[in-house]
């Protein structure tokens, strides 16, 4: 770590060093000084994000244009957005032994949650999803670089599940033919975003891509949602995106790889709480097509989650992080008990929306 250490100024006052969060991709590291001062050191991960350059380009602009936003808001910049700390060189990047590394400042008196633990939690994380989108409407979106190309391309997804369960090269096809049944079953959502999209039904607008709940930093003492971080995935893309990966993980009862299926349930307050405060935030924003497919964007996120994971564990588990063999299977699961939570409730979550739009307009 020496060499790490020594790309940054505060390199010859480290005190101790630790592992830190629950992340699937990037190794992620909490740095303290001995005047107490803590930082974020995270490597890339290589495989994943394949011109790490173009990553933190991508969140050095964003991040400079959300405290710019807020600035022209009279707010505070200084909790609105990550703050990369540069090298020695003045890089937002190190480079050591060839893998990259970045620093960000340690957001001090907030923390992340794996699960809502109160239900007003949502609302606020609502409303920080709702606030990244108004933010970055002004964004020109032609400068951001594509840092996984297809990252939500759902029928792209498709084609590679299918390659990955007709090859089955690990031979667990029969375990998880129920879920693989699941997926086929429902192959003819998988393009509604996509296609919205190419006739620009809705617009393309900067999306995070990764809003799951414990990519949102919540204030320990206000317990207000502060700002949304892990910009790895910050790409072009559909406000459904980030709408239906937010209510994937934060409206659920359990955590995305609970084995209990049981425990799976979609908790329509939690889904009410959050798309009020999304809403609130970008109602006015949002186009009508883009309004009536918040449920289904929720649906289709939850289901390419589901996918991905299962495609994961036919190809070996090579992409995301495991603590065991079938790990991979029982998120995959998990997530489409969760997709068939939102298909029983559907027209209730549409009529939460339609309601809570009609107080937005009074």
């Amino acid at each position: 770590m020496q060499k790490i250490f020594r790309q940054y100024s505060f390199g010859n006052d480290i005190k101790s060093i630790d592992s830190f969060g629950h992340g699937h991709i990037n190794k992620t590291y909490l740095a303290i000084t001995g005047n107490g001062e803590k930082y974020i050191l995270q490597r890339i991960n290589q495989d994943v994000f394949k011109k790490p350059k173009e990553v933190m380009k991508n969140i050095e602009l964003i991040t400079k244009y959300i405290r710019g936003q807020v600035i022209k808001e009279g707010g505070d910049p200084s909790r609105a957005a990550l703050e990369i700390i540069p090298t020695v060189n003045n890089k937002t990047y190190a480079v050591v032994d060839n893998f990259y590394w970045r620093c960000y400042r340690y957001v001090c008196g907030a923390r992340t949650y794996e699960i809502i633990e109160e239900p007003e939690m949502f609302y606020e994380v609502g409303k920080a999803v709702g606030v990244f989108q108004r933010q970055l409407d002004g964004f020109p979106i032609e400068k951001l670089h594509i840092t996984i190309p297809d990252f939500h391309n759902t029928p792209v997804r498709f084609e590679r599940f299918l390659r990955a369960t007709y090859t089955d090269i690990n031979d667990v096809g029969l375990e998880a033919f129920n879920e693989v049944k699941f997926i086929i079953d429902r192959k003819d959502i998988m393009g509604v975003i996509t296609g919205m999209l190419d006739r620009e039904e809705i617009p393309l607008r900067v999306t995070h891509n990764d809003t799951k709940l414990n990519n949102i930093m919540i204030d320990e003492n206000t317990k207000r949602a502060i700002c949304v971080i892990d910009l790895d995935t910050v790409m072009p893309g559909s406000v459904l995106y980030d709408f239906g990966d937010a209510i994937r993980v934060g409206a659920s009862t359990a955590v995305e790889d609970e084995p209990d299926l049981s425990k799976v349930k979609l908790d329509k307050k939690l889904f009410s709480l959050f798309s009020r405060g999304f809403l609130e935030e970008t109602h006015e924003l949002l186009n009508e097509k883009e309004i009536e497919h918040l449920v289904e964007g929720a649906r289709i996120i939850t289901l390419e989650c589901g996918m991905r994971f299962l495609t994961d564990y036919f190809e070996g588990n090579n992409y995301f992080s495991i603590s065991y063999q079938k790990h991979n299977l029982v998120r995959a699961r998990a997530q489409l008990k969760l997709v068939q939570e939102i298909e029983e409730n559907y027209d209730k979550l549409q009529e939460i929306i339609k309601n809570i739009i009609t107080d937005l307009k009074k």
